[in-house]
């Protein structure tokens, strides 16, 4: 018989029940046999209202042992959790609940505007719970569905196995509509081998869980490997990057998974100078590249390197830049991690040689199980058994991957191919430079497109346009250099931290209006 995830609490229970599984930044803790219960009373609270294998629950949670609970006790029911990005406006979380048709909604109270919007929808959801607060009393709370439920193994009526779907997350829709992806036991399960194999986390390592577990990053990288490995986790919001630095301290923490804007914000604190990290084995960054200038400091003043890597909400890590390659190989996203086959291909399946773009494409067992209710785009991504990222990247003489940025995004400029992640990287080593975004600008006189750049100064850092494209002559070659240079004190993102470029174009139509 398959051991599903949800087993995972199951035998830690048995195993070794006193041993610390959660903390929250409020206080509340629970070992590894009082999880186990509270995730008991979960699974049979999903049975009594009517949810079986293949039905849904939506959550709109910020981090809390409660959202663990439903995820676990999803697994061990077969129950499939679709979990919401609280960031998200009430239209797009109207669609995402429409479309995943889940039986409940699960919510934290400080949503409830959010919630309001959704009911008004008139979808058909059969029962809303709110987790903590007084807003939306007509709700029942959760702790009074699962209170004076049972604490024994819940027995569903069909087996859950690794094959299953677990849950449902909605991609950020940067091109369209989001799609919800389908991700199954074994798709988390190999996901936390890779960091077993990978980083080396054991029994003894403490994570601390700050980016939001609606994220495949923070569910996929902070929370499920641990959980598998032994180690426990301590759950808070990032808010304040010094409360974040004291618990880091205090806690002893050994790694944590953020974006890079919070890695940013904490070399920024007032507790940066004196934060002892000795008990930190590394930090891990995702969602969008992180500057080499903060890989340098974090490695330099205190002694920690950056794990990176590159992944998909379909896919979750697909790559790792190990910690000794960190800075000599600044910029990729390493190698494919060990259970993944990864291709670079042209526009007709076929390999491309070292130095030359092409699209990734993967396949092995982190690979997603398609796209709810939509076949056709299923089909169309998984192409010959291949996932297609629609990422464009290349390898060097090494093997090290780098992404050049998305198929969608190339600049086609009179015939010749542009993309965006050259030119940024370029940008990037101008010592004035902190961050920097290129788009396809309208053209039409004569090249079609040509590349425009926006860009992020360091703070007392001055720069005029003329300076940057000067400062670009003989980095890359001309066609590739920018005609124009906004310059930005900050760039509009999505909830990982990556640079919506979609909202940096319309600065075009803002101009030609």
């Amino acid at each position: 018989m398959d051991v599903n995830i949800g087993e995972w609490i199951s035998k830690r229970a048995r195993l070794y029940p006193e041993r610390p599984f959660l903390r929250e930044e409020d206080g509340r803790e629970f070992n590894n046999r009082t999880f186990n219960r509270r995730v008991n009373r979960m699974a049979h609270a999903l049975e009594q209202l009517g949810l079986v294998k293949g039905d849904r629950i939506a959550a709109l949670m910020t981090n809390s042992s409660e959202f663990l609970e439903i995820f676990f006790a999803c697994a061990k029911t077969g129950v499939i959790m679709v979990p919401l990005n609280f960031r998200l406006a009430a239209p797009e979380l109207i669609y995402i609940v429409r479309d995943s048709a889940p039986g409940a909604l699960i919510y934290t109270s400080d949503f409830a505007e959010k919630i309001i919007a959704i009911k008004a929808a008139d979808l058909p959801l059969v029962s809303y719970f709110r987790h903590g607060g007084q807003n939306l009393p007509d709700d029942p709370t959760l702790s009074d569905l699962t209170a004076p439920l049972p604490e024994d193994e819940p027995m569903p009526a069909a087996e859950v196995t690794l094959n299953d779907p677990l849950f449902i997350m909605y991609t950020s829709g940067t091109t369209g509509d989001p799609k919800g992806a389908m991700l199954s036991h074994g798709n988390i399960l190999f996901g936390a081998i890779h960091s077993l194999v990978g980083y080396g986390m054991d029994k003894t390592f403490k994570s601390l869980v700050v980016a939001p577990l609606f994220h495949i990053g923070a569910l996929a990288a902070s929370a499920t490997p641990v959980i598998y490995a032994g180690g426990s986790l301590i759950l808070k919001s990032f808010y304040n990057a010094s409360e974040v630095i004291k618990l880091i301290v205090r806690e002893k923490i050994n790694y944590m998974f953020a974006v890079p804007v919070m890695f940013q914000l904490m070399a920024k604190s007032d507790e940066w100078d004196k934060a002892d990290f000795s008990h930190v084995h590394y930090f891990i960054s995702g969602g969008a590249p992180i500057p080499v200038e903060v890989i340098r400091k974090y490695q330099d003043e205190k002694g920690i390197g950056f794990v990176q890597g590159y992944g998909l909400t379909e896919t979750g890590r697909l790559t790792s830049l190990d910690l000794e390659d960190s800075i000599s190989k600044a910029g990729s996203v390493g190698k494919e991690v060990f259970h993944i086959d990864l291709r670079i291909v042209d526009n007709d399946g076929r390999d491309v040689p070292s130095g030359k773009p092409g699209e990734i494409i993967v396949r092995g067992p982190n690979v997603f199980l398609g796209y709810w209710n939509k076949p056709a785009e299923t089909a169309e991504a998984m192409a010959d058994g291949w996932f297609h990222t629609s990422d464009m990247g290349q390898r060097d003489g090494d093997g090290f991957v780098y992404i050049i940025g998305r198929k969608q995004e190339l600049i086609i400029s009179s015939g010749e191919n542009i993309y965006p992640a050259e030119v940024e990287r370029a940008i990037q080593t101008l010592p004035q430079v902190k961050e920097a975004a290129a788009v396809a600008m309208p053209d039409p006189a004569k090249r079609g497109e040509v590349v425009a750049a926006f860009v992020s100064l360091q703070q007392g850092q001055a720069m005029t346009e003329e300076d940057l494209i000067n400062a670009l002559q003989g980095q890359i070659a001309h066609f590739k250099i920018p005609k124009r240079v906004f310059f930005l004190d900050d760039f509009p993102r999505n909830a990982t931290g990556k640079i919506l470029k979609r909202e940096l174009q319309k600065h075009f139509t803002t101009e030609e209006a």
